[in-house]
């Protein structure tokens, strides 16, 4: 009977350390924004506006349609949607923002299975999610009657009491890291370089100013990275803290006839655009060394 017990206990032991493992797992996972395939947690979950929802458990599997078009020709599925790879958070929009001051969104919450789909809530005149934090997602708000989404508000909805409130007026996030938020003037398609980047502490509330004119921003080992652009022709490759102190120069490209591709850690890519051959040279500048190296050459037809 003793050994029995002892088994039995055993046994009861060690499934508890399975359940709370599983439980931490799947706690680990932050939720984040996304408008592409991206693989959350255990699946790969994705946003199509046109169609539906889709999961996958593997990238070469065919996916699984959790949530399907709405059949109305005035609403659609958000751009991005909301997810821990275990629940998900996205909206079905009605109207047209740039003329319709009657515009809303209704935000949905389903299992990655596609089950137990809750309603909970409308928020007028906003036309995306872009965040969660703390039972919080941060919703994009649009100024009716304004052409082409030009300007975005950024408005935090509370999950529980179903109260919107403000978190920066013309903000659009860019990118989140646990409670910080980075965002800034939504450029819309004018192809402007530069713009306002802020950082919002979703735990203290606070709004930081990174700076005036930058672009490219990110999070990345514990700083944000930008490009500032204090001459026209030139960037300046920074970083800094999450509240904008301690700012540092990387290294300075000249960006008057390309941009910039990507930023990383350890080198900025960029591109400069020849007129007379058509052809864009793609570059790598390394911050430690500051040598420049030739990526490749694509010649546009």
């Amino acid at each position: 009977m003793k050994k029995y017990l002892k088994k039995l206990l055993c046994s009861i032991f060690a499934i508890s350390i399975l359940l709370v493992s599983t439980i931490h797992v799947d706690a680990a996972t932050p939720y984040k924004a996304i408008s592409k395939k991206t693989k959350v947690g255990n699946y790969y979950i994705w946003p199509n506006s046109e169609k539906g929802i889709y999961v996958s458990k593997s990238n070469k599997l065919s996916p699984k349609k959790i949530v399907s078009k709405p059949k109305s020709s005035d609403t659609y599925i958000t751009e991005t949607l909301v997810t821990n790879g275990s629940k998900i958070y996205y909206g079905i929009v009605k109207g047209e923002f740039s003329t319709d001051t009657s515009s809303y969104i209704k935000i949905y919450r389903i299992d990655v299975s596609g089950k137990n789909k809750v309603y909970v809530g409308k928020v007028n005149n906003a036309q995306n999610l872009s965040g969660y934090y703390n039972g919080n997602l941060f919703v994009e708000k649009v100024k009716p009657g304004i052409a082409q989404y030009s300007i975005i508000d950024t408005y935090i909805y509370n999950l529980k009491t179903k109260k919107l409130s403000l978190v920066e007026k013309d903000f659009k996030i860019y990118c989140q890291n646990d409670k910080y938020v980075l965002g800034g003037i939504y450029m819309g398609d004018d192809g402007g370089k530069s713009s306002l980047i802020y950082v919002y502490n979703a735990s203290t509330k606070k709004v930081y100013k990174i700076t005036s004119e930058g672009s490219n921003a990110k999070f990345l080992n514990g700083k944000i990275y930008y490009a500032y652009y204090g001459k026209v022709s030139n960037a300046e490759i920074k970083t800094c803290s999450y509240t904008g102190k301690n700012q540092k120069t990387l290294c300075t490209i000249n960006v008057e006839n390309g941009g910039i591709v990507d930023i990383k850690s350890t080198y900025v890519e960029y591109f400069e655009y020849d007129g007379n051959t058509s052809k864009e040279t793609y570059y790598r500048c390394y911050y430690s060394s500051g040598k420049v190296v030739k990526v490749k050459e694509i010649i546009l037809n």
